[in-house]
């Protein structure tokens, strides 16, 4: 009964396994709960195994498929272990051999699923609860002959597994194509022992989980390690940093292990890589181009990124030495390459953040030739450390080379720092290369502090930059830290190439004791340098320039500047010998010190000292195209004194430029050379090296050993000043100095327009705009009363009423004064009652106007309320008109200075009171459809306006205006020739063409003089032009009926030597 139950179990395995030739191979093409093992799946004899697409294996627990004979694995189909510990898909047993290949899916997973448990809103417990799982699982003992070729899907749930687990050493290549996700605590993705052969990782592999890693190469591979596809480490139960993150538990915050571990040698090197780009020169039908073994089209990108503190990829071992060889894929040398990305995430509050960490955890590793990233390697922290690349104590990598970006952003907390790459003491780097970026960026410009390059360990002597480096954000930004070299750096900034952007360091650069050699001949450098001890040297050349302090050592000092090449900022020399040469058109703008030993030659270009005190020299020779700046600080009574204890000497043509930190109480005779003996002295060119509002000459003294310079200022007249700008020169340039900034624009001015363009800013509406935009508003909308037609009437003839709406412009050029543009427009009605005398009658207007100054961007807006009353009587013919008007008035005035990147704006808001009275008489001579009408009118306008106090434009730009009154009479005559189209019978329709020229002529008044002055400052008045007479033109016309009429003029009026305009329409109908 025994063996009869025996063969009945046993027949759904055989009659799954269609094994009809067991030295071909036995295929599983069905769906099967048994286990099988290659040596005994053919009938009780070994064969290979092939799980077809269409086979499955599905087990409660245990080994879905044994390797315990010589032969090859196929898994095309499914395994599937559900909900079981010590489980594996395809077990390896120590001493085989044979192919393994996964091309299709082994699930080993669990049906738990964290819950929130305690209702906080997010999820709590473990990621899995399940252990010893494992994908692929080679035993350790003897080691295991053949290639494991992973394409497939690996998906684990469980703790202490591993999609792919190579515990023995195995003879042959390790490569992966496919997806291996695994979830649970101390896991693993891939992990390997010894491989004598290549390992390539593609595809994507994930593990999630307390210490669990993506893929850990824990022995040495005799062959190359190749990464293109996505290996992603992650402790974090979210990687998205919520918006609040008070209620995240411990389980949400755990910390995952590396992506990447690398603790054994590698013969063939390290290289994450992308795919390859074909060039003109590739053969299109070549599908292997970089000749790596592997089809480009199945080529993917490394990407390489862990959630977490722990480095995303860490090379080295505790207990063992590391020997990375030569990377053979494109011949450049390097051990280790960096083609794609590696990044580093520290998410939350308090977690650093890791890039590629070499070395540092006890044995040492040895990189041949070094690293080369043209890919990108980050790390970014929410508030702490982060770092991009770190060489741990025993690492070693003669050269780092970067042609991509590497980049570090975290650091908003004091003790914290972002840093791009670090050298640790006890690592050893002989060269640096940049090409490509270091950045390094803080987060907090009070606490943080962002590191570019630091290299502790003091052993690089070359630093060559033709990229970026920079360091910014932070409190301290240091883009270069050598400052524990004592052996000598040489720091080169050049162009890559002729077409190449300019390289650029960004933050301090900060060398160490030895002789230090620095060299830029093109791109910036923006930060201090210093030095340190040593015999150092610096030279720039090019277009060069260095913006920030210099600080040499103890030792001697050697600053060379030529052709466009710039230094702005302090030099300390350090107290010893060297020299100080200049060439070409080069500059140096900053404060000298500790130059006592130093011997300066100018063969050209501008040594611009900013000292206000002496300068110790040793000797000091300028030729013919040079310039020695000086510096005169009225306010602390210091001016720069070139102090030569040797010789000093000028060639014909040298100059001598001046800066001067305040405009006034500069004026007087400074010695600006003092030397044990003189040959020669500098001339002065007034137009370019001293302040355009100032004058000044150099004399020299040889028997005295001194050079004197003499400053005065200039008067109104020489600096070409006339009318308003003469007039309030004066005050101007006492206020300057109120605000340093506004000083500053106005000594940086080199010619008489600027000047001109500038004081102009400085002065208060004066130019009469305020008057002519408040009287054109008022006058177009009295015109109506002059207009025989203008006023309808109720049908009993006694009640006219009106709406109209206005609009006026002019202009005025800058004359004596100022130039305006004037604009408006208004709206109003009116009402009158005929009686025996005449019609009696008022109106009202709102009158908007716009002054704006056309030689600046001063203004003034007007807000005009008017009421008027007046009379009209008719006699035939004859008509008479007056009006009386009285308005309120609001201006709002602003003034805008503005010279480069000094701006102010000040405000000003007053009121007015504006008052008129007109009158006027025509007579209208009808000839059937054609008439003429002569007429004659007086108009006078007073306008009170009141004083004010501008704010918003600082004491130098701020001004208090006094009240002012300006009042105007004038007289017109005008002619009116009119015609009538349509029917004569108003009731019948009509249209009515009327053209209108005559004269305006001022006969009395005048525009107010304008007073002002700044703070402190003494009062200025700027007086106003006198106002001119003009023709006048008009042109109107008429339509409607007995009961409704509209109306328009279009008017021209010669004003100021401009054409001033006005428009009004009218809309009339009878009740």
């Amino acid at each position: 009964m025994r063996h009869l139950l025996a063969c009945t179990a046993i027949a759904p395995v055989l009659a799954a396994l269609a094994g009809t030739d067991a030295a071909a191979e036995t295929q599983i093409t069905s769906a099967t709960t048994a286990p099988a093992r290659t040596s005994t799946v053919a009938s009780g004899s070994a064969d290979d195994i092939t799980i077809t697409s269409a086979g499955s294996i599905t087990l409660t627990s245990g080994t879905a498929v044994t390797v315990d004979s010589n032969n090859d694995v196929s898994n095309a189909g499914t395994i599937t272990i559900n909900d079981a510990d010590n489980v594996t898909g395809i077990l390896v047993a120590p001493g085989t051999t044979g192919d393994i290949t996964n091309s299709g899916t082994i699930t080993l997973t669990e049906d738990y699923t964290a819950k929130d448990d305690d209702d906080d809103g997010d999820t709590d417990g473990p990621f899995a609860k399940g252990s010893n799982k494992k994908g692929i699982w080679v035993q350790s003992g003897a080691g295991h002959s053949g290639d494991i070729s992973h394409s497939g899907t690996i998906s684990i749930e469980g703790n202490n597994s591993a999609g792919i687990r190579l515990d023995g050493a195995l003879t042959g290549d390790l490569a992966t194509s496919g997806s291996i996700t695994v979830v649970g605590d101390n896991s693993y993705g891939v992990v390997a022992n010894d491989v004598a052969g290549d390992v390539t990782l593609r595809g994507a592999i994930s593990a999630t989980g307390e210490n669990s890693i993506g893929a850990a190469l824990l022995g040495d591979v005799d062959g190359a390690v190749k990464i293109q596809g996505s290996i992603v480490s992650n402790g974090y139960r979210y990687t998205t940093r919520p918006a609040d993150t008070e209620d995240l538990d411990e389980d949400d915050l755990l910390q995952g292990g590396s992506a990447v571990v690398i603790a054994g040698n590698v013969s063939g090197g390290v290289i994450f890589d992308v795919p390859p780009v074909a060039g003109d020169d590739d053969d299109e039908d070549d599908t292997d181009i970089d000749d790596d073994g592997l089809a480009d089209s199945t080529e993917g990108s490394a990407s390489i990124v862990t959630y977490g503190s722990s480095a995303a990829v860490q090379v080295g071992a505790a207990d063992t030495d590391t020997m990375i060889g030569a990377v053979a894929a494109g011949g450049s040398g390097y051990g280790l390459i960096v083609n794609g990305t590696i990044a580093g995430y520290g998410i939350y509050d308090g977690v650093d953040a890791n890039g590629l960490v070499i070395g540092g955890l006890g044995g040492n590793v040895d990189i041949a030739k070094g690293v080369l990233v043209n890919g990108s390697i980050g790390a970014v922290s929410y508030d702490s450390n982060a770092t991009a690349i770190r060489l741990g104590s025993g690492a070693r990598s003669d050269t780092i080379q970067i042609g991509g970006v590497v980049g570090a952003s975290g650091s908003s907390k004091e003790g914290t720092a972002a840093r791009g790459l670090v050298i640790d003491s006890g690592a050893t780097v002989s060269n640096l290369v940049v090409g490509g970026t270091v950045a390094a960026a803080a987060l907090d410009d009070e606490k943080g502090t962002a590191i570019a390059i630091l290299d502790s360990s003091g052993t690089v002597s070359s630093l060559k930059n033709t990229g970026a480096i920079t360091a910014s954000g932070g409190a301290t930004n240091i883009a270069i830290d050598m400052s524990a070299n004592s052996s000598g750096v040489t720091l080169s900034q050049s162009l890559a190439s002729e077409t190449a952007k300019a390289p650029q360091i960004t933050g301090d650069i900060r060398l160490g004791s030895g002789n230090d050699n620095v060299t830029v001949s093109a791109g910036t450098i923006t930060g201090d340098l210093a030095l340190g001890g040593g015999n150092d040297s610096l030279s720039l050349s090019g277009a060069s320039r260095l913006t920030g302090d210099t600080s040499f050592g103890t030792g001697s000092a050697s600053l060379t500047l030529s052709d466009t090449a710039a230094i702005v900022g302090a030099i300390d020399f350090g107290g010893g010998s060297g020299t100080l040469t200049m060439g070409g058109t080069s500059s140096l703008s900053g404060a000298i010190n500790n130059a006592g030993g130093i011997d300066v030659v100018l063969n050209g270009g501008t040594l611009n000292a900013t000292n206000g005190g002496t300068i110790a020299l040793n000797s000091l020779a300028a030729n013919g195209t040079s310039t020695i700046g000086v510096t005169i600080d009225a306010d602390k009574g210091t001016s720069t004194l070139y102090d030569v204890s040797g010789a000093a000497s000028f060639a014909s043509g040298s100059q001598v430029k001046v800066n001067l930190a305040q405009v006034g109480g500069s004026e007087g005779d400074y010695v600006i050379v003092r030397a044990g003996s003189l040959n020669g002295a500098p001339a002065f060119d007034t137009e370019t090296l001293l302040p355009y509002i100032f004058k000044g000459s150099v004399t020299g003294d040889n028997s005295a050993g001194t050079v004197t310079l003499s400053i005065a200022a200039k008067s109104v007249s020489e600096l070409g000043l006339s009318g308003s700008t003469a007039r309030a020169y004066d005050a101007i340039f006492n206020a300057l100095d109120n605000d340093s900034d506004i000083a500053d624009a106005y000594l940086g001015i080199s010619d008489g327009s600027t000047l001109n363009a500038n004081l102009r800013q400085m002065l208060p509406d004066h130019a009469g705009g305020t008057f002519e935009a408040v009287t054109s508003g008022s006058r177009a909308t009295a015109r109506i009363l002059s207009d025989p037609n203008g006023i309808y009437r109720t049908k009993d003839g006694r009640l006219g009423f009106w709406l109209q709406q206005v609009a006026f412009g002019s202009a005025k050029s800058v004359g004596s004064t100022a130039s305006y543009d004037i604009n408006g427009w208004g709206a109003g009605g009116g009402v009158e009652y005929l009686t025996g005398l005449g019609a009696f009658g008022g109106s009202f207007a709102y009158i908007h106007g716009s002054d704006s100054s056309g030689s600046s961007n001063n203004a003034v807006d007007s807000d005009q309320y008017e009421l008027a009353a007046h009379w009209r009587g008719q006699w035939g013919p004859l008509l008479a008109f007056a009006r009386l008007s009285a308005a309120k008035i609001n201006f709002s005035g602003t003034r805008h200075f503005e010279n480069g990147d000094v701006t102010r704006t000040a405000d000003g808001e007053w009121d007015g009171d504006l008052y008129s009275a007109t009158a006027g008489l025509s007579y209208q001579l009808q000839f059937n459809r054609f008439s003429l009408r002569p007429a004659v009118g007086i108009d006078y306008y007073r306008l009170k306006e009141d004083g004010y106090a501008e704010t918003g434009g600082g004491d130098a730009f701020n001004l208090t205006v006094l009240d002012r009154t300006s009042d105007e009479t004038t007289a017109n005559g005008t002619v009116t020739a009119g015609y009538d189209f349509g029917s004569l019978n108003p009731a019948d329709g009509w249209v009515r063409l009327e053209l209108e020229g005559g004269r305006r002529q001022i006969i009395g008044g005048s525009l107010g003089d304008t007073t002002a002055y700044f703070k402190d400052g003494d009062q200025f008045t700027l007086v106003a032009e006198d106002r001119t007479n003009g023709w006048t033109g008009r042109a109107r016309l008429y339509g409607g009926t007995d009961t409704f009429r509209v109306g328009g003029e279009f008017g021209a009026e010669e004003q100021q030597n401009h054409v001033a305009i006005s428009f009004r329409a009218t809309v009339n109908f009878v009740l």
